[in-house]
């Protein structure tokens, strides 16, 4: 089972883009996947039926969590092979600031933590 951090460790997407436009974005483009509660708490953390299926009405419920997150599937290769490691925004904050490119595991790790204490308590 994953960590909250694992779970969106490596997953970038666009914080301020609209819901229609994150619609469109995940039915039309090779790109940008689309990642669902159930996907999260079921396939990446791997969390068993009963704790999975919490996990899923707590995000659901959350008013601040959207109702999936799209993020980018055919990332650019950096340094290394890496991007957000050499990435000096995370020093800054703007890696999860709401605004253009967000880090998965920074704008929702505390959520994701919260969410598994509650269901897994």
């Amino acid at each position: 089972m994953a960590g909250p951090g694992a779970a969106l460790a490596h997953e970038c997407s666009v914080a301020n883009r609209s819901a229609q436009d994150n619609a469109s974005v995940s039915a039309h483009s090779a790109a940008w996947s689309t990642i669902t509660p159930e996907i999260l708490f079921n396939d990446i953390i791997g969390l068993p039926p009963g704790p999975a299926a919490c996990a899923v009405a707590a995000w659901n419920a959350n008013p601040d969590l959207p109702p999936y997150i799209v993020v980018g599937a055919k990332q650019a290769v950096g340094q290394d092979g890496v991007i957000a490691a050499n990435n000096p925004n995370f020093a800054t904050g703007k890696a999860s600031d709401g605004k253009g490119i967000d880090h998965g595991e920074e704008a929702f790790n505390d959520a994701i933590g919260a969410i598994l204490g509650q269901c897994l308590g």
